[in-house]
């Protein structure tokens, strides 16, 4: 045992000084992925994922999740076990992407929605690939057509919202109805929105971070040869495809990024496609670990609910292009990144519209339980703006 614990902290020790060395002896290699990743981060990742993080925050912090609960807290408690209020997490993670649904998880949990057991299932099947990466980058931009990414976003879709029914029926017990619940729908004052303003970029500054590590990890084991023994490791898979495999198992667009080169049948490599969006990749994997920030909840579920996600959704997207694209060419002649912003211009504009939109439902909500308080107080023959004698 004492060997055991002195054995693991050198291998560790000897693993960063040959990353250091690597690092040293690739530098350009590594500095030219560094700078793609900086540019991919600034172009991509801030318009695409800033805004719904601007919008997670704002759905805990203004009470507007608590509309959203209401109208969903019977599916979720009948279907998932979890408390109703979970189910902002759930729909901004289908429609936001990496890792807005794990985001608001942990929102929900601080402010005392769910229990540290509920939210490590809830972040099982939460975090999902936004519809919009599928359908651009994926879908339009790999296989040239707009079928493909409908049916992999629909794959991904059930087979997340499989993995959440899955996790509910094999619960050892019935989560207990959660003590304090989510605040009632407010406005949202200049406090509550420069806020949710100020944590959503530091959250997206250590998305950022992992992004531009990772890319220069991708770059260093691509030149120390990394990628040409994983192709041995999965030798069932032709080369090409194999390396696509190891690149999306690290990094989920690097794996992408190479899937017009996998040489796979179409069914094959929409499969491969949804297993990749499906699992995520590790350097999703650590930006969910950096916005747990220390809070006590339990990951395992996470990842293995990660793994099943991208299984199960690589054999329902096989199946559905067998039935639905046989017909389709496999992939479109080259990899085009999608999706890009060409000036800060145009990066100002979509965090307007989605922010102005966000204050807006929040103002609706606000409006619509003001009424039905009203209705209710009538119909009871109540006044509810009396003053008490």
């Amino acid at each position: 045992m004492e060997r055991s614990r002195s054995f693991f902290p050198f291998i560790t020790d000897c693993l960063i000084i040959l990353f250091g060395a690597g690092l040293i002896l690739f530098t350009k290699d590594v500095s030219a992925a560094a700078a793609g990743a900086v540019d991919l981060c600034a172009r991509v990742l801030l318009p695409a994922l800033f805004p719904f993080f601007v919008l997670s925050s704002l759905c805990v912090s203004t009470g507007l999740g608590s509309r959203i609960s209401r109208l969903a807290a019977r599916p979720m408690e009948r279907l998932f076990r979890l408390p109703g209020e979970c189910a902002p997490a759930v729909i901004l993670g289908l429609i936001g992407g990496y890792p807005v649904g794990a985001r608001t998880a942990f929102e929900l949990y601080d402010a005392g929605a769910c229990d540290r057991e509920s939210c490590g299932r809830l972040l099982g099947f939460c975090s999902c690939c936004g519809p919009a990466y599928l359908f651009s980058a994926v879908g339009a931009a790999v296989f040239g057509q707009l079928r493909a990414g409908l049916l992999l976003f629909a794959c991904h879709a059930l087979a997340a919202l499989a993995i959440g029914l899955v996790s509910g029926f094999f619960a050892r017990r019935p989560d207990r109805p959660t003590p304090r619940r989510l605040p009632r729908a407010r406005s949202a004052n200049a406090g509550t929105f420069t806020q949710a303003v100020s944590s959503s970029f530091s959250g997206m500054l250590n998305v950022c971070a992992f992004v531009i590590f990772f890319a220069a990890a991708m770059a260093f084991l691509q030149s120390c040869g990394f990628f040409t023994l994983c192709r041995r490791l999965f030798f069932f898979l032709p080369p090409a495809a194999a390396d696509t495999l190891a690149r999306g198992l690290v990094e989920m667009t690097s794996g992408v990024a190479h899937l017009a080169q996998c040489g796979l049948p179409l069914p094959g490599a929409l499969a491969l496609a949804a297993f990749l969006c499906g699992w995520g990749g590790l350097s999703v994997h650590f930006q969910v670990l950096s916005l747990r920030d220390g809070r006590d909840i339990p990951m395992g579920r996470y990842f293995w609910g990660k793994l099943f996600h991208g299984l199960l959704a690589g054999a329902m997207t096989y199946a559905g292009a067998l039935f639905f694209l046989r017909d389709a060419a496999a992939c479109a002649p080259g990899y085009v990144p999608a999706g890009t912003v060409q000036s800060p211009l145009y990066f100002i504009l979509i965090c307007g519209v989605y922010l102005a939109v966000t204050l807006l439902a929040s103002a609706a909500a606000v409006r619509i339980d003001e009424w039905r308080e009203k209705r209710a107080a009538a119909k009871n023959g109540c006044n509810p703006g009396a003053k008490k004698v």
